[in-house]
């Protein structure tokens, strides 16, 4: 578990959003970006060398390299718009089979559930292909706004996608061609915890600027200075004290449903 070889932690992450340039750079909260945040988090679990930064070759993503850096973590770089080679690449390079792919718009990640997740996919049969959590009606959760989970797949079946297709949506968004065709890949789902298995109207990921202003204002009220982690619990107790922020979100889920 320990090792790179068994699992690593692949984040997505560039510079060049349409919908909010640079959001990987702007202060998030106590000096920290969005990306330090995640980054910190995933390091109480995971060492640093299973950490791997993917962003692209573009000059505007060096700073993003620069971060890796001091936060002691891997970086790789590669194509901007073909993220499904990025990853390949990424995978290839650090040798590792087993790979946890995380979006680095999601600064309330939840780092202790991809430990779980992990664990669960380390523990799975080799010919499982993908693994991650889903709503009781089988959507898995990438499909959705929530923004707290990560995913689970290999370094083949995602080299088996590149052969299958070119299609832009399947190489820039990785992983939807896997869990879209369960006839030729083997998926797996873990439930929900059961206070989220109800909450589709939850958006906590990152892609304007509203979204922006609502997770700072989550982040700043629920997070310390030394701590970055909130608990689900906590993020919904906050969430239905406050519903303007719920309003918020259902605006932004309207005009960015996936």
């Amino acid at each position: 578990m320990n090792s790179i070889n068994n699992i690593a932690i692949i984040l997505q992450a560039r510079t060049g959003s349409t919908r909010l340039p640079n959001k990987m750079l702007l202060p998030f909260f106590n000096g920290k970006t969005i990306l330090e945040i995640i980054v910190l988090n995933l390091l109480n679990y995971f060492s640093a060398n299973q950490i791997i930064i993917a962003t692209t070759v573009s000059n505007n993503d060096d700073e993003l390299e620069l971060i890796a850096n001091e936060l002691g973590v891997n970086c790789f770089r590669g194509d901007e718009q073909n993220v499904l080679d990025r990853f390949i690449k990424a995978a290839d390079y650090y040798k590792a089979n087993k790979l946890i792919r995380v979006c680095a718009d999601n600064p309330l990640l939840q780092a202790s559930y991809v430990k779980q997740l992990a664990e669960s996919f380390l523990n799975k049969p080799d010919n499982v292909d993908y693994l991650s959590f889903a709503f009781p009606d089988g959507t898995p959760v990438i499909k959705s706004h929530i923004g707290l989970f990560a995913e689970a797949t290999t370094i083949s079946a995602l080299k088996k996608v590149q052969k299958l297709t070119t299609e832009k949506l399947y190489c820039e968004h990785v992983t939807n061609y896997i869990y879209a065709n369960t006839s030729v890949f083997n998926v797996d789902f873990l439930e929900l915890p059961t206070v989220l298995q109800n909450r589709k109207d939850i958006r906590l990921t990152i892609d304007t600027r509203e979204d922006f202003e609502t997770m700072q204002d989550i982040v700043s009220k629920n997070c310390s200075k030394n701590n970055y982690e909130i608990s689900i619990p906590e993020i919904l107790n906050y969430l239905d004290k406050n519903t303007h922020l719920l309003k918020s979100m259902a605006n932004e889920i309207e005009r960015n449903s996936k």
